[in-house]
């Protein structure tokens, strides 16, 4: 078939975060196991500066801890002084200060870093998202559109009249000639060029000129979705009603093609485990097949064609009827909330000064499970799939740096045991 890719309503995205997916997409044939393995690849290769900041908080603290029995001296001393007290406070700020900046600045670069990073992809998997929705709706509405254009080429040169048994038609793609095949039971009647773009050149006359113009795709079909709408196949009076059933050509294809069009959208869809479609949150208020209004919202309005909703109506419905499922079930928020407690928790009980650490984490045990909740809750299950995975693996190695860093802080004691007693031995 043609290359879908030039049609699309979403460009496919590129980036430094996409292109290595993709390379990892490639090894593995799947998105989700792309982005877990580039999370686990990020988070150890992040492991070291995650332990150099570690590192620098342990000084930090260690520089404070030094710093607050002078200042509590000078606080109780000088308690009724305020303008002495102000001055010596400063003293000490200023003994200590060339320490503390620059493990603050230290902190502070690694921390724009991570934020970066953390950023960026969200950004990267967030355009992605759209692409995907895009991707895999113009799939299918090219699927549909050929139906129709099948069913055109047939009725111009027959009749409707097979269409009225239309559970006896079928619609197949025929991939080597790259052609829409219409059949009537198992007899094809009927084939012609799958086409991507249905856009076509007519003239009108505009402020009293005759000029050459071109009509769009989606003007195309929704033209040839009127005419299908206005030729009535049957119509039955439905008993005690003065209301009639009416059954027409647009009806016909579309339960006709519901199959065919079915199995292209199970061609397109990703899911993992109990996610359906994993570029919309794991809820169950989502379904895995977005209602018109969600897709708009997805995708940018700015994407959207004019026409499109109607085209959207002609076929999606049966499909979400047929096809679409509960979306998720707030597993992945609930996980990212709690491996970010976990995380936190792990890394407050660790190390030195745990006390000091503790109260100092309070605030996070709250708001960093929040940011993670919510990240999980109202953008697509990759992301909280990065998150998750991101969380878990700093949990696991947490425990190898502290055994790193209490090693390194056992052998800086000892050395400086080791200088005290040689000085002790100098001065005697």
């Amino acid at each position: 078939m043609a290359n879908l890719s030039l049609f699309l309503s979403v460009a496919e995205p590129s980036g430094f975060w996409i292109t290595i997916i993709k390379a990892f997409e490639n090894v593995t044939n799947n998105y989700v196991l792309a982005v877990i393995f580039l999370t686990v690849v990020i988070k150890l290769l992040w492991t070291p500066i995650d332990m150099f900041n570690r590192r620098n908080q342990q000084k930090m603290s260690a520089v404070q801890a030094k710093m607050q029995p002078e200042l509590d001296i000078i606080n109780k001393k000088y308690a009724k002084d305020p303008v002495t007290l102000k001055q010596k406070q400063n003293e000490v700020y200023k003994k200590y200060n060339s320490k503390s900046m620059g493990s603050c600045f230290i902190m502070l670069l690694i921390m724009a870093l991570n934020l970066t990073i953390f950023f960026t992809l969200f950004s990267g998997l967030n355009t992605m998202g759209a692409y995907k929705i895009s991707e895999s709706y113009d799939s299918i509405k090219y699927t549909y559109a050929n139906c129709l254009n099948v069913t055109k080429h047939y009725i111009d040169n027959n009749s409707t009249e097979i269409f009225k048994n239309y559970e006896n038609i079928k619609y197949k793609i025929d991939l080597e000639t790259n052609e829409i095949v219409l059949y009537n039971g198992e007899n094809e009647i009927d084939r012609y060029e799958y086409k991507k773009d249905f856009s076509y050149t007519t003239e009108e006359e505009i402020d009293g000129e005759i000029k050459t113009v071109t009509k769009s795709t989606n003007f195309y079909l929704n033209n040839l979705l009127d005419e299908f709408n206005n030729i009535i196949l049957s119509e039955e009076t439905i008993e005690g009603s003065e209301e009639t059933l009416k059954l027409t050509l647009k009806d016909a294809v579309t339960e006709s093609s519901a199959s065919l069009i079915a199995k292209q959208y199970e061609l397109n869809k990703e899911s993992f485990l109990w996610i359906e479609n994993i570029w919309i949150s794991d809820s169950p208020f989502n379904q895995s097949i977005v209602s018109y209004n969600s897709y708009v919202s997805q995708i940018g309005s700015s994407n959207v064609e004019e026409g499109e909703e109607t085209i959207y109506n002609a076929f999606m419905p049966t499909l979400q009827a047929n096809k679409s499922r509960t979306n998720g079930y707030f597993i992945l928020p609930i996980l990212c909330i709690l491996a970010s407690i976990l995380t936190i928790f792990i890394s407050s009980k660790s190390g030195k000064n745990k006390n000091t650490q503790t109260k100092q984490n309070k605030w996070l045990l709250i708001i960093l499970p929040l940011i993670f909740g919510i990240f999980a809750l109202f953008y697509n299950s990759v992301f909280a799939i990065y998150m998750l995975i991101g969380q878990i693996v700093t949990a696991i190695t947490i425990p190898l740096q502290n055994l790193i860093l209490n090693a390194i802080n056992k052998n800086k004691e000892k050395k400086e045991d080791q200088k005290i007693e040689i000085d002790y031995t100098r001065k005697f």
